[in-house]
């Protein structure tokens, strides 16, 4: 986990996902998604502007509570970003590689439209030493075209 603060960071980014497939029952419907994503966070630090620009692809998992995918839901999802700086704020990673986790919590309204709150974390997962983490909280608009 991160150990040094980058709040305040400002984060902008767009995102993509794409329905794999999706399940429903009586009591639940599960989703699987194929998301890729661009960010850009910038930071001052040490009275210079520092920028970060991660891509991450993942597959991201759904679920809502009810039989059909809409209301309230949980995600979470796993895959691989590339970070374009090793160091941001005081934070140094040690590789520009990184696994890329997310959990969020959303609301999907009947138009199709997601608004979420999400916590990203991005590390190597001790693929190389040290392991520090690189962490976010952003609240996210999906809109469909």
């Amino acid at each position: 986990m991160q150990r040094d603060s980058i709040s305040a960071a400002k984060v902008a980014g767009v995102n993509y996902s794409y329905l794999l497939t999706s399940s429903n029952n009586a009591n639940n419907s599960w989703q699987w998604w194929g998301q890729g994503s661009y960010s850009h966070i910038r930071l001052e630090h040490l009275n210079e502007t520092q920028q970060q620009n991660i891509i991450e692809i993942k597959p991201v998992l759904r679920w809502y509570p009810h039989s059909e995918p809409l209301g309230g839901f949980g995600e979470a999802g796993v895959g691989a970003s590339y970070l374009s700086q090793r160091e941001f704020g005081d934070i140094q990673l040690s590789t520009k590689i990184n696994f890329a986790l997310h959990f969020a919590l959303g609301y999907r309204f009947s138009s199709g439209h997601i608004l979420s709150l999400r916590y990203s974390h991005f590390s190597n997962a001790y693929t190389n030493i040290p392991n520090p983490g690189f962490d976010f909280a952003s609240i996210n608009g999906h809109f469909n075209f």
